[in-house]
């Protein structure tokens, strides 16, 4: 768990690491209380984490998801979770989530109260801080999520809320309860819930645990972890490498003889005169060492290590050496984190939006999620646009075909489908099987 209230911080950004003090930067042997908290403000925090996942969720979204719902689910398109956020912005905290935590919690539910023929199921959201517990038991030959243990955003006489999804007799509950007392004890509050759709119990809890990796309950390495662990480190060198530069980077006066102590100088700089015993030596004592250097070094080798880890991400560059191709397939390679979770993410709207077009009696077929794959912007050349003009022009290809590689180029849209494309375009008078008549050079 301390993982993620890791990465949590990192994500936060600078001032959030040095609010915590001494959980991530030992305070040096000897060194007051004061002194520290100027130690930990010289520091500078290297911001690799958030800005990494902020390019990888705008590379993951660069095209907007194609989403159909049935007519009866379209309200969900607008109002998707319970707290009213629409689809949109669930998908954004979903893949955001995903990628840096490698866990997200989706749960389907229904109103408890004021449901009418028109009411929509919504999304209940939970982070990977409050995914507590959970149990796995194979039912009717399959592994199934029996329990899982959740920590709501509620409290109960000072104490944290746990929300309790539970199997049990093949009957889906949900239990509230806290923790109190030493050693602690569970008490439940409230009543058991038994959720009903057309007045049956569920045979199923309708939650999923979502990784890069699974729709499976598990323990998952979140794909942040290795990179928000280097910009620690390199924090903690920043502290110690500022209060080095700190204690030798101004050279102090030193003086070496008997001075009675109404002639030791009070002040320096021009227009002070010292006046001192004959065979007093003085001289500025600087720093001549190569400590610092070697610190700066190490701060840019950490810097490196997180280009490696991620960082790298922040800009799709093409090597002079490099073709278009080239460069597109170690590109996509590199962000096979993304497409993993994508993959996930669109599996698991697409299965829970299924199962609330079947609360309401809708047809699950009608529900459909898709995701672009296309993290790098590639746009279709001119020159291959005419190139497919020419293949539907002779036969070689049909002109939904062709919509599609046009598609595929970023020439037209990929969220509407050829049909409407062919209507708009009959609206406007257009003839696409018109010869292009190309002038004669």
């Amino acid at each position: 768990m301390q993982d993620y209230y890791l990465i949590r911080d990192c994500l936060e950004g600078e001032r959030q690491i040095k609010d915590q003090g001494e959980l991530y930067t030992p305070k040096p042997d000897g060194m007051s209380s004061t002194n520290y908290q100027h130690y930990i403000d010289r520091g500078s925090f290297y911001g690799a984490p958030e800005m990494t996942l902020r390019a990888l969720v705008g590379l993951a979204l660069r095209k907007d998801p194609v989403i159909r719902l049935p007519s009866r689910l379209e309200p969900m398109r607008l109002r998707a979770t319970n707290d009213k956020a629409p689809l949109q912005v669930l998908i954004e905290d979903m893949v955001r989530e995903v990628t840096s935590m490698g866990r997200f919690g989706l749960m389907l539910d229904f109103p408890r109260a004021g449901t009418t023929a028109i009411t929509t199921p919504h999304f209940v959201t939970w982070t990977a801080e409050t995914i507590a517990d959970w149990d796995t038991q194979y039912v009717n030959g399959q592994k199934e999520l029996t329990r899982v243990v959740l920590v709501s955003d509620e409290d109960f006489d000072g104490a944290d809320v746990f929300v309790e999804l539970v199997l049990e007799d093949t009957i889906y509950k949900i239990r509230r309860f806290i923790r109190e007392g030493q050693p602690e004890r569970r008490v439940d509050i409230g009543d058991e819930i038994i959720p009903t759709i057309n007045g049956k119990a569920l045979n199923y809890i309708p939650f999923l645990m979502v990784s890069h990796e699974s729709l499976r309950p598990s323990d998952v390495k979140p794909p942040l972890l290795d990179l928000c662990n280097l910009a620690i480190s390199h924090f903690k060198n920043s502290c110690d490498r500022e209060h080095a530069i700190f204690l030798s980077g101004s050279p102090t006066p030193w003086i070496a003889g008997s001075v009675p102590i109404d002639r030791v100088p009070k002040a320096i700089g021009s227009g002070t005169v010292w006046n001192l015993p004959e065979g007093t030596q003085v001289g500025m004592l600087e720093y001549t060492g190569a400590g610092v250097a070697s610190m700066k070094e190490l701060m840019q080798e950490k810097i490196d290590m997180m280009a490696t880890l991620g960082a790298r991400m922040l800009s799709v560059n093409m090597n002079r050496n490099e073709t278009i191709d080239t460069a597109t397939q170690r590109t996509r390679s590199e962000l096979s984190l993304l497409h993993s979770t994508v993959v996930m993410v669109e599996a698991a709207l697409t299965r829970l939006l299924r199962l609330a077009a079947e609360w309401l009696a809708a047809s699950p077929d009608d529900v459909s999620v898709s995701f672009s794959r296309d993290f790098i912007e590639i746009a279709m050349e001119p020159k291959m646009v005419e190139a497919q003009l020419k293949l539907w022009q002779g036969g070689m290809i049909s002109r939904a075909t062709l919509y599609e590689n046009l598609q595929r180029g970023e020439i037209a849209r990929a969220d509407r489908p050829w049909e409407d494309e062919k209507d708009m375009i009959d609206e406007e008078g257009g003839d696409l099987s018109a010869p292009i008549i190309r002038p004669v050079a």
